[in-house]
Parts: C-alpha cells; sequence; structure tokens
C-alpha cells in the first residue's frame, strides 16, 4: 500500500490524537511503565497545539485514505526539535516511522537549521536504533521526574525567585544564549503568551536563571542549587500536569538534591542531537524536544 504525507490540518486532530494516545500508551504498556498521557483528551490538546502553531512544521502519514502517523519539528529557534513521532500500532515496523523522521530532516535541511535534537524514549530500542541510523548522536541520559514534593528552597548565594514575565524576554536572550550557546528567546515568548507558570531567580536586579516546568519546559541556572530553588518554587505554583521534567543524569547534584527533597524518577530518555552539538553549561534541564 503506498505511503502519502501530507501537511496535518484542524481536521485531522482528532485522528492524530488518537494515534498518539494508543502508540504511546501501548508501548508503556508492554514495559509496564507511567504512561504520558492520562487521556485522549489530553493527547488531542496538544496535537491541536502543535497543528495550530506556525512555528511547528507537521507531517502527517497516510495511507489508503487513513491516518497512520504524525511527526513534528518545532522551528522557534535556531536549534529545532522532533517530535513528538506516533505510528499507530497496527502500521508500525513498516516504514512509516522511517518516513515521518526523514521528512522533518530533510525540512530542517531546506530551511537551512543545522541544529536538530529529540528526546528518544530508552525503552524504546526500535527508534533508538532508527534515529542512530538516520545521524542522530547520544549526548545525555536524561531521567523524567516527578518533583511535586520538591518544596519550596532558599538560594544558598542569595536572591529572589519570582515569576517570569515577557518583560524578561531579554534576559532570556541573555542567560539562554550563555548556557545553551543559542537563544531560546522566542520558544519563551511563545510560552509565557500561553501562560505557562514559569519562574526566575534574580540576584542584584539581574535574572541569573529561569525554568519553565513541564515536559515542554527547560531551565538554566548557575548551579544546581539555583535550579533546585526555581524547580521548588515552580512546584508551589504550577498545575500537577507541570509536575514532571527531565533531568540530565550528568547533573548528578542537582539529581541528588531533587531526589533528597522528594523527588522520583519515572523512566529514561536518550537525549539525541543531529549536527553541531556544545553541552550546556552550568545547571540546567532540557525539554522533551532539547
Amino acid at each position: 500500500m503506498p505511503l502519502h504525507l501530507i501537511k496535518p490540518t484542524a481536521a485531522h486532530i482528532p485522528a492524530l490524537a488518537r494515534i498518539c494516545f494508543e502508540a504511546f500508551g501501548t508501548l508503556h504498556d508492554r514495559h509496564a511503565i507511567e504512561k504520558d498521557f492520562d487521556s485522549i483528551e489530553t493527547s488531542e490538546m496538544l496535537m491541536g497545539m502543535f497543528v495550530s502553531r506556525p512555528d511547528m512544521f507537521g507531517v502527517a502519514a497516510q495511507v489508503d485514505g487513513a491516518i497512520v502517523g504524525s511527526n513534528f519539528l518545532q522551528l522557534s529557534d535556531a536549534v529545532a526539535a522532533v517530535g513528538p513521532i506516533s505510528v499507530s500500532p497496527g502500521t508500525q515496523a513498516s516504514g512509516v516511522g522511517k518516513s515521518l523522521m526523514i521528512a522533518v530532516l530533510d525540512e530542517a535541511r531546506k530551511r537551512g537549521v543545522q541544529q536538530v535534537r529529540l528526546q528518544q524514549e530508552a525503552v524504546n530500542t526500535v527508534s533508538l536504533s532508527l534515529y542512530t541510523k538516520l545521524g542522530f548522536d547520544w549526548r545525555e541520559a536524561c531521567a523524567l521526574m516527578r518533583t511535586t514534593d520538591v518544596g519550596a528552597l532558599t538560594p544558598s548565594r542569595g536572591g529572589i525567585v519570582r515569576p517570569l514575565t515577557i518583560n524578561d524576554l531579554p534576559a532570556i536572550q541573555r542567560v539562554s544564549t550563555h548556557h545553551y550557546h543559542s537563544s531560546r528567546h522566542n520558544e519563551c515568548e511563545i510560552m509565557l503568551r500561553g501562560g505557562f507558570p514559569a519562574v526566575a531567580l534574580e540576584r542584584d536586579g539581574i535574572v541569573t536563571g529561569y525554568f519553565i516546568p513541564g515536559f515542554l519546559g527547560h531551565g538554566f541556572a548557575q548551579s544546581p542549587d539555583d535550579l533546585a530553588c526555581l524547580i521548588g518554587a515552580a512546584m508551589q505554583r504550577a498545575p500537577l500536569p507541570f509536575h514532571k521534567i527531565l533531568v540530565p543524569l550528568g547533573q548528578q547534584e542537582l539529581y541528588r538534591t531533587l531526589m533528597s527533597r522528594g523527588a522520583r524518577a519515572i523512566k529514561l530518555f536518550n537525549y539525541m542531537t543531529v549536527g553541531p552539538y556544545t553541552p550546556p553549561l552550568g545547571a540546567w534541564l532540557p525539554s522533551v524536544g532539547c
């Protein structure tokens, strides 16, 4: 049966959501791990957001007129993020996933994007092999953690933790460029305008770190202690869906601090990249994409 790749539209959202929910749910049930989506409605909300956002390139796979999978490429800033990619359980192992991955990598090349990144779910060894064959390099293992119980902390070197706002975008550009070697200004602006419960650490009137909680968020700070304080503060004001974050295992001090404060690891991801890569400086947390 011929495979066709099309641009997803609002009319495709219910099918995309169902496939995403079933594909990840089947994987998680097989390995007896916690599911990413608690309901198909959550999946539909995510698919709706990704299909409608102008900074997202979406591609859907179609066989005999039926949608069987999708993939997305976030193009907010210079570093592009892949995912979520999902293929209908009944269509897996037929080359659909490979075609969807090649499509987003081709789009990145067409746009002149040199750096593409993703988080690969560690239990899925099939996708690990596929991404490696397509040119992705492993960079870091990351634990998905539930940080609900971390609690408020006081920065050991002083400073105040406060809400991160649109007025902080110049500081976001400065901080992210320093730590990440690339600006995340546009991505953060979209999240802040969307109401994400983000926080900033300010010292002597200067923002030295920030954190946006949840799967889609990320964070940077001068030290593990500073970032732990930001995480704790965010947990006091963020709804439960934002209480899962990705923590690089290379950030040993931060990981230990969060564990000692009640955070718990749920599962592991592999942080993988295509193109130039320089490890972030200081304390940092990636998003589920980059």
